[in-house]
């Protein structure tokens, strides 16, 4: 299946974390990659999967993180 892709990379906490939240229930049976660029929403993201004992796997590029979230 297609992973989906969410660009948060104009969002900032709190609204990553709750688009983030929103789309990750609504991809249960698919790859969810987020693109995101503020450090703290970065960091606010990471944590909500790790309490949900989600695996996130968390790339840098020279502008933005990539975290691919795996269901």
């Amino acid at each position: 299946m297609k992973p989906y892709i969410l660009d948060l990379r104009e969002e900032r906490c709190p609204m990553a974390l709750l688009r983030a939240k929103r789309e990750y229930r609504n991809s249960i049976d698919r790859k969810l990659i987020i693109q995101i660029r503020d450090l703290s929403s970065k960091n606010d993201i990471v944590r909500f999967f790790q309490m949900q004992h989600v695996l996130v796997h968390i790339e840098e590029t020279p502008d933005h993180y990539l975290l691919v979230v795996n269901n």
